[in-house]
């Protein structure tokens, strides 16, 4: 069968050098059991939301947090620590993530939230695995290199299938970081060098076992760095992102953590259940954060949820029953922070006839956060041709399809350096020539965008250095103007820079004092 791997190309070797280079590191946070949507970013001047939920719906007398920039959301009134995060450009709300055909078993619907598949398809491997296979074809090595790091951890009992690439997985799995007193050891003997079967299984235990001791060895040897910040107690969740900062601060090469929370299956009793599970989402993420930000590596960490499915509108007495579309969380300093999507349609005419359940938002298939995270984060977002790998991860590549749709999208939830590569212009995106120019006081710059979608528009001097950033939001297709105020600028030469997650273009200003 045909074989499609990247090998020592040009391309591999520029991925390698990015996706290395750049420092980056992506927390996923599995919401296990079904995260239900509908109570945690909360439609609450929606009249359908109240007859839907007459008893489960959360109102303004609830003491939920209305999003400041939102006038129709709210989060979940146990949910403070997120909703500063969020009042403080801190996190975006993605709407309405799903995928079509949608599967309502928890086995079946987290296995293919892990391995990134349609919903008819079936894969071996995962979509962080297949990642960083993309990017460490080799791996694993004959022999592990003592002081070696991990390339991926979770935080867990055993390895799960997201981590699985062709040539087995790639990360390691632990319940805490090791000490002294849990640390590996070895106790086994040599592997006989009998050629069969047996011994090649046992080969293969033997391999886990003394990645596992190199792998402990090194967390053991570095000095680990201690958190900044009290995390919350009788807090499993805080508890291991908390190990994830000390982790990071302390200088591992880890790129990719996975961490856990379950308890998310609210058919009863949800009001309580589901409040006590996002107080404790809330209060990590927000000590997670904080600590980042104290420990100085916060602008290297993006953190993302996920759930493998969200519940169905219409309550069942005390809780909700298994369904399609929910929000997803991104958060952390580079991120482009507000909501996306629309909110939640429940009327009787969008809900899906029979079910009542919700349609997803097509742009917000979970695969497309997918490619944003490793298009826009793990790879910097900086080329275009790192598509081929998101490609590779999400659509086919070594004889297997994970998908039909051959045309993945990244969604401008990351913010661009000011040393991103101007890598496309996409048809319909302009920007115009200032007015007046040269500018003594002020001016006005014009743009246009093509669709909805994230702008950095910034003022940089002719060393590159950004002086002044007018524009950084999301904002709707058109025609868009801003004046900018030239006052505490000196003369000379300015370039001014339209960025978006299509395209970049840069012009040049001149202002006479």
């Amino acid at each position: 069968f045909p074989v499609r791997v990247l090998g020592r190309s040009p391309l591999h070797n520029l991925l390698v050098q990015s996706a290395t280079a750049n420092g980056h590191i992506l927390v996923i946070v599995q919401m296990a059991g079904g995260n239900d949507g509908l109570n945690c970013v909360i439609p609450y001047n929606d009249p359908n939301y109240t007859s839907l939920r007459p008893t489960l719906g959360l109102k303004t007398s609830d003491n939920i947090l209305p999003l400041p920039d939102h006038n129709s959301l709210a989060l979940h009134f146990n949910m403070s620590g997120a909703h500063d995060l969020y009042s403080n450009k801190r996190m975006a709300i993605l709407q309405g993530v799903g995928y079509p055909n949608p599967d309502l078993s928890h086995f079946r619907g987290t296995d293919i939230w892990n391995t990134s598949t349609d919903s008819n398809l079936y894969a071996t491997t995962g979509w962080v695995g297949r990642f960083l296979y993309q990017l460490n074809p080799s791996y694993p090595p004959a022999q592990i290199p003592a002081g070696s790091a991990p390339l991926a951890i979770e935080f867990g009992a055993a390895l799960s299938n997201v981590f699985l690439s062709k040539n087995g997985g790639m990360g390691i799995a632990i319940n805490q970081l090791p000490t002294k007193a849990n640390a590996s050891t070895h106790n086994y003997d040599a592997i006989p060098s009998n050629p069969t079967t047996p011994y090649q299984e046992l080969e293969y235990v033997r391999t886990i076992q003394q990645e596992t001791e190199v792998y402990s060895a090194t967390l053991l040897g570095r000095s680990v760095t201690s958190n900044k910040v009290t995390y919350p107690t009788d807090n499993p969740l805080g508890a291991q992102l908390s190990q994830v900062a000390q982790c990071i601060a302390s200088g591992f090469s880890t790129k990719i953590y996975l961490v856990y929370q379950g308890g998310y299956d609210t058919h009863s009793n949800q009001l309580t259940d589901q409040a006590k599970n996002l107080q404790d989402l809330s209060d990590a993420f927000k000590a997670f954060q904080d600590d980042l930000e104290a420990l100085g590596v916060a602008d290297n960490v993006l953190t993302m949820t996920y759930s493998e499915f969200g519940r169905r509108p219409k309550e069942n007495g005390s809780g909700t029953d298994h369904g399609t579309a929910a929000p997803l969380f991104v958060f952390g300093t580079q991120v482009n922070a507000g909501v996306y999507g629309n909110d939640p349609a429940l009327d009787s005419a969008s809900l899906t006839a029979g079910s009542g359940n919700l349609t997803f938002q097509s742009d917000h298939d979970f695969r497309n956060i997918y490619a944003t995270m490793m298009y826009e984060w793990l790879l910097d977002g900086s080329d275009a041709d790192k598509m081929t790998l998101v490609d590779n991860v999400l659509t086919a590549s070594d004889g297997s399809t994970y998908s039909a749709n051959t045309a993945w999208k990244h969604l401008g939830i990351v913010k661009q350096g000011t040393g991103s590569v101007s890598y496309s212009d996409a048809p319909g995106l302009m920007l115009l020539e200032n007015y007046p120019n040269p500018v003594s006081a002020s001016t006005s710059i014009e743009y246009v965008l093509p669709d909805a979608m994230a702008v950095q528009l910034g003022i940089f001097n002719t060393g590159g250095v950004e002086v002044d950033r007018i524009v950084d939001t999301r904002e709707e297709a058109g025609p868009h103007y801003v004046t900018f105020n030239a006052k505490n600028l000196p003369s000379g030469n300015y370039l001014y820079r339209l960025q978006t997650p299509v395209g970049t273009i840069t012009k040049s200003m001149v202002i006479v004092k």
